[in-house]
């Protein structure tokens, strides 16, 4: 059997929700000058340190050379992270997106604190991390976490 691998290029680990979470996005700046729109919700499927992906009915442009800003709340911090978007797709009748944020230094460390926080406290009462930290406690090998080590 042929079995397709998939290959993670990302440098970053993206969290996809649970449940149903909608974002606003908005327009922020093409080629440098703002443009800013009216926000739009949009379904978010994933995110990340790095960026995220969402799912619309709208037909975006994906060049690097305008940015979106989209608004999450992270428990009771509300994130306006900037995105470029780099690819997209469709599927069961919406569009599908994904991109990477556009943060100075101290915008990125700010989001990556409250980011965490908040994943921190949602996987806290997720029972499956439960089982995971067990696994990784025991060095249990299931092939899943060959050559982990948590020591270092």
């Amino acid at each position: 059997m042929d079995e397709e691998i998939t290959v993670n290029r990302r440098t970053y680990i993206r969290f996809r929700p649970q449940t149903p979470v909608y974002v606003e996005l908005s327009l922020w700046q093409v080629q440098e000058r703002e443009l800013k729109s009216r926000a739009q919700r949009v379904l978010l499927r994933d995110v990340g340190h790095g960026g995220c992906s969402f799912a619309t009915n709208l037909r975006l442009p994906v060049r690097d050379d305008v940015e979106w800003m989209i608004e999450l709340q992270l428990g009771q911090y509300t994130a306006r992270p900037r995105i470029v978007l780099l690819h997209s797709g469709e599927e069961d009748g919406l569009f599908f997106y994904g991109g990477e944020w556009r943060m100075m230094g101290w915008e990125h460390q700010a989001f990556r604190f409250r980011f965490d926080e908040y994943v921190r406290q949602m996987l806290i009462a997720s029972p499956h991390i439960h089982t995971l930290y067990k696994k990784v406690a025991s060095r249990h090998d299931d092939g899943q976490f060959k050559h982990l080590d948590v020591t270092s």
